[in-house]
């Protein structure tokens, strides 16, 4: 497995909601446990609503492509 590209973590940050950057981390914490094809949905997910809007994105979207994500 490769290593994160450097500045990972500043992007990261950049994208999340500054209020909820501890809840998101053990969001995304959580999403890692999940089998590859949930990681895979969870992580397209993200990327999808990254993509669609400059807006920050919340530990309250991250929860519900975790639950979307570990459904399926």
């Amino acid at each position: 497995m490769s290593e994160l590209p450097d500045g990972f973590a500043d992007d990261l940050a950049r994208i999340l909601d500054r209020n909820d950057h501890e809840a998101a981390a053990e969001i995304i914490e959580a999403a890692t446990m999940l089998d590859d094809v949930g990681l895979k949905r969870f992580m397209r997910m993200f990327a999808h609503r990254v993509r669609e809007s400059d807006r920050p994105v919340s530990a309250d979207e991250l929860r519900g492509f975790l639950q979307q994500a570990a459904r399926r």
